[in-house]
């Protein structure tokens, strides 16, 4: 068929041609539903080059008649109007990166793709109407095709290539060319993609936790581009788990058929998937295009230097895209190199210039290179949205620094912040100047990194350990920790942590099993077990800083995929919790164990003060006012301990009475009527399904070994 229209259409213009030509088209979804595209403006050329415009019906539908032979090509180029969704019209408008929408556009992205195992209903439309049928995406159709995503090569049949190149060859650059006198049913692929599904309110919930821990691990990769400005190429990003590649190649590019790919690697975490809604395209977490011609005359012109920073003065990484919904900023946490090291070291106190209080220097010098860099993209596409800032170790310290500023920002920016084994960043000073900024941070128990910096990192760099520990030991899983009540600031007021913690607890569920708990122990000890006992080890004066922190560095417990994993066990716990019967927070045994615990500590905290006031009286070099103030004051520490303690036992008893809600599993996603088909999908995946039968068999045994108590 393709060589008849070849030798049909050869010459450019017939020598006596006549209007006896017609063509009339349907324009469906993938339901085989003309009704999304009523109404579209179209315009049809003729092989004359003749133009006719009209109006599609309100079930899509166009006849085009008195026109010369074809190839007819159709085209719509109309720009969107506008509607009750401002946020195409702000995508229109936006002064450096204006994207060109048409309605054709808008309409495909309100439609929704047909399950590869549902027949399809626009086949059996276009042989019940005797039609040509093709399967056509919005980029065959409208010119600028730059922000749209690339071809499929799934979408089949497609309209001719041989029309097409007749029709290049008449001067016709885009459009779908089709044959004259016949009529066509254009199936248009639904321009959908994915986004992680986020509650995004001030309240705590685990899906954002779990979300945004894998959002936060994408920090640690590189864009992933694959470019030649040599070969004029649109640039591809084909490397698994890098920014890139999971915000454009997967969430989205959605596949029709059996190809859907919904990305499974943030960085190295690979297996854990996020959970996803599937939103129109220009509602995703936008890669804005690669196009020179149009944005030539921005420095940042290439995707990856918008989105991406990687400042080498201050070996600083971060990233930032955004939807509809939130400015997403996520900032890269310490590796272990020099560099970093120096960062988390360089711990003398300086103003926080953008606030109040002083900051840790390292990480404010950090900071400053990601504010340069999120300063303009706040400005190019904030348009009211979120602003959502995640960072993990020394980039949840930079994080915070950074939340701050935006939320003292005079546009009065929304702030949502969530950091993990985030260090301490500031003092009291700076912690109370920063109270309204919404912080959740999450703690893994065996973490050393967020009781730090340390005395002998601050501005007097000296580790003061007389004996002044008092240890938190037992058999349940919380113990092997200490608690230095000694450790304060020598100068200055001591850096302060900011922020709501939610601690990872591990607990020991039988003799070779063990699970963790998620839970606001409200009292320092827990909060600076880990850190404090890696110090307390340590016994010289100033220690060599670089291994130390290079220790501290290397325990698993910091690592990202440890708060990846403790994210995803509690979201699979708590849904256990929530679906299978009524289940508190903590087991009747779970709850023994934790009192046992704390009243165990508080003893131990009675017993180190008489402890140290008799080391301090025997020990010369601990003689004179000024050490009597710092024992003073360490005490003094530890008296606020004490006056802590009954609170976290009435937290512990609220666990023990609280059930499981779906609003703190899921925020305010738990009235959403698709969740549990959403939950459902995602379920599915293979890391899912052990982990959750697992927590089921905890929850049973768990339940069982309460009823056995009561009895």
């Amino acid at each position: 068929m393709d060589e008849i229209f070849s030798a049909a259409f050869a010459a450019k213009a017939q020598q006596c041609p006549l209007r006896t030509h017609w063509i009339s088209f349907r324009l469906v979804d993938e339901f085989g539903s003309g009704a999304p595209y009523a109404d579209l403006h179209y315009l049809v050329i003729d092989g004359q080059g003749q133009e006719i415009t009209g109006i599609l019906n309100g079930d899509g539908y166009a006849l085009v008649d008195n026109c010369y032979s074809g190839p007819f090509v159709l085209r719509f180029s109309d720009p969107y109007q506008g509607g009750t969704d401002i946020w195409y019209e702000r995508l229109m408008i936006r002064e450096n990166y204006p994207l060109p929408i048409t309605a054709l556009q808008v309409a495909a992205e309100h439609t929704l793709r047909r399950p590869s195992s549902e027949p399809s209903a626009s086949l059996t439309r276009a042989v019940k109407e005797k039609a040509e049928f093709y399967r056509v995406e919005v980029r065959d159709l409208v010119e600028i095709t730059s922000h749209l995503p690339p071809a499929s090569t799934l979408v089949a049949p497609r309209p001719s290539k041989v029309l097409a190149a007749n029709a290049r060859q008449n001067g016709v650059t885009f459009g779908v060319a089709l044959e004259p006198n016949k009529h066509h049913v254009l199936e248009v692929r639904a321009l959908r993609a994915w986004r992680p599904l986020l509650s995004l309110t001030p309240t705590f919930s685990a899906l954002d936790a779990y979300q945004l821990a894998l959002f936060t691990n994408l920090a640690y990769a590189g864009f992933g581009q694959k470019y030649d400005e040599s070969e004029k190429q649109p640039p591809t990003y084909p490397v698994p788990g890098t920014v890139g590649h999971v915000l454009n190649a997967r969430l989205g590019n959605i596949q029709t058929g059996a190809l859907i790919e919904e990305p499974g690697r943030f960085h190295r975490a690979q297996g854990f998937y996020p959970i996803l809604e599937e939103v129109p395209y220009s509602k995703r977490l936008e890669v804005v295009p690669y196009d020179p011609q149009r944005y030539t005359k921005h420095k940042e012109q290439l995707p990856w230097d918008l989105h991406t920073l990687d400042h080498t003065d201050s070996n600083t990484q971060a990233y930032v895209t955004h939807d509809d919904r939130m400015i997403l900023i996520g900032v890269r946490g310490t590796q272990e190199n020099p560099d970093d090291l120096m960062l988390d070291l360089d711990a003398a106190q300086v103003p926080y210039e953008e606030g109040i209080g002083q900051a840790h220097q390292g990480f404010y010098r950090a900071f400053k290179a990601v504010k340069a860099f999120v300063e303009p993209y706040l400005l190019n596409f904030h348009t009211g949205q979120k602003v959502v800032v995640c960072g993990h170790s020394l980039g949840g310290a930079i994080a915070s620094l950074l939340a701050e500023w935006i939320r003292r920002n005079e546009q009065k920016f929304d702030v949502l912040l969530y950091t993990y084994g985030a260090p301490r960043t500031g003092d009291r000073t700076f912690v109370e100047g920063a109270s309204a900024l919404v912080h959740h941070r999450l703690v893994n128990h065996n973490d050393p990194i967020p009781s730090l910096p340390a005395t002998w990192m601050d501005t007097d760099k000296r580790l003061w350990i007389p004996g002044l520990a008092a240890l938190i030991t037992g058999t349940t899983g919380v113990g092997g920790a200490a608690f230095l009540a000694g450790v304060v600031n020598l100068q200055g007021d001591p850096y302060q942590h900011h922020g709501t913690q939610h601690h990872f607890l591990p607990l020991k569920i039988a003799k070779d099993e063990e699970t963790s708990l998620l839970w606001q122990p409200d009292c320092s000890g827990i909060e600076n077990a880990a850190g404090a006992h890696c110090a307390a080890k340590n016994t010289a004066d100033m220690p060599h800083r670089a291994t130390f922190v290079a220790q501290l560095a290397s325990v698993k417990q910091h690592y990202m995929a440890s708060y990846i994993s403790a994210c995803h066990n509690t979201i699979l716990r708590w849904k256990t919790a929530t679906e299978t019967m009524p289940s508190t927070y903590l087991t009747a045994r779970e709850e023994h164990w934790l009192r046992e615990e704390i009243e165990s500590y508080h003893r131990k905290l009675d017993n180190w003060e008489r402890q140290a006031r008799r080391r301090y009286e025997a020990d010369h070099r601990y003689s004179g006012p000024s050490h009597t103030e710092k024992l003073e004051r360490a005490i003094a520490e530890a008296n606020a301990e004490r006056r802590r303690l009954p609170r976290t036992l009435a937290r512990i008893k609220l666990l023990a009475e609280q059930y499981v809600d779906k609003a703190q599993l899921y925020g305010a996603q738990a009235t959403n009527p698709q969740l549990e088909s959403l939950i459902a999908r995602w379920q599915e995946h293979e890391r899912n399904l052990p982990t959750l039968r697992q927590q089921q068999a905890q929850f049973s045994r768990a339940i069982s070994a309460h009823h056995a108590q009561l009895q």
